[in-house]
């Protein structure tokens, strides 16, 4: 290991509570194997990033057959993609290499991961439709619009899942681990160095930082007059109850509704032959509750307030 390399250190503390099941106790234990093999390399975190599209498309390609040989090569490729996806960071933290910029290449890699592995399952389910099981939905092969329609609402709501959870999980990290409410100011970091240094990446990563404000403090964010959700005081006080039932349900209430467990959950449902009926379930069932999810994670932060300004007072 080169000697100015940083140490090499998985998740824990509040990052830890937040995470994936499958995340804490298999992919981050098998990626810092990898990142100890990689730190003396000249490989980058924006090159492991940047190779987990290409190996979402190979995935989507192959789940797009109908062979079972394929179909698991496929999750097997994907899941290596999952286990990268815990690299990268780590071996930016490894190397010092982090930065605004790896951060959003980070968050367009899992987004267009998610995006092939999906049209590999629209591919599948068109050339062989599934048999509907449920009678609402009719019986019979299912047609291309309902197939559509089902991996498309599905889609949707795993992306809710993966912008819910950032935005939360930076404000949670900020005030558990930091001690003070720094997701406005991060945000307001991102976007002047933007200002700076504009990129593509850097731009879209900025716009979902925005848009996420805009839809959990209901304003359009700006650098220069947007203030934090919680005051100092409310801070203290929260972060004295971060070890309260309250807060760690909310911390396990993530960890199984994250992108990972979504994830986590689809590739095991494609082993297991069950994909269809996965994405049905999460089509109705599965949108209902990221919605809920997300609602009393608002109602956490912002009615819990006074409860903590009382506290702090």
């Amino acid at each position: 290991m080169s000697s100015s390399a940083g140490p090499v250190i998985g998740v824990s503390g509040w990052r830890r509570r937040l995470e994936d099941p499958f995340n804490v106790y298999y992919r981050y234990p098998v990626a810092l194997f990898l990142v100890r093999l990689l730190i003396p390399t000249p490989i980058t975190p924006n090159q492991i990033s940047l190779s987990q599209p290409v190996l979402a498309a190979i995935a989507g390609y192959l789940i797009s057959s109908n062979d079972p040989q394929r179909i698991l090569l496929a999750v097997a490729i994907f899941e290596f993609r999952s286990i990268l996806d815990c690299v990268d960071g780590s071996l930016a933290r490894a190397k010092k290499m982090s930065s605004p910029n790896g951060h959003a290449i980070d968050a367009m890699a899992d987004w267009l991961g998610v995006v092939f592995l999906y049209v590999g399952l629209l591919m599948h389910f068109r050339a062989y439709p599934p048999q509907m099981a449920l009678g609402w939905l009719g019986g019979g092969p299912a047609t291309h619009v309902t197939t559509t329609l089902v991996l498309a609402a599905s889609g949707a709501q795993a992306a809710l899942r993966s912008f819910g959870f950032d935005y939360f999980k930076t404000k949670y990290l900020a005030i558990y681990e930091k001690g003070q409410d720094d997701s406005i100011e991060g945000l307001a970091r991102k976007v002047r160095s933007l200002r700076a240094r504009p990129t593509l990446f850097g731009h879209v990563d900025v716009f979902i930082g925005r848009f996420g404000h805009a839809v959990f403090e209901r304003e359009w964010f700006d650098p220069d007059t947007s203030t934090a959700a919680l005051s100092p005081s409310e801070v203290d006080a929260m972060s004295r109850e971060q070890d309260g039932p309250r807060a760690r349900f909310m911390g396990f209430l993530w960890s199984i509704s994250g992108g990972d467990a979504y994830l986590s959950i689809v590739m095991l449902s494609i082993v297991f032959g069950q994909v269809w009926s996965t994405q049905v379930f999460f089509a109705t069932f599965g949108f209902a509750w990221i919605v809920a999810v997300m609602i009393y994670n608002v109602y956490f932060v912002r009615t819990g307030r006074r409860g903590y300004a009382a506290v702090a007072a």
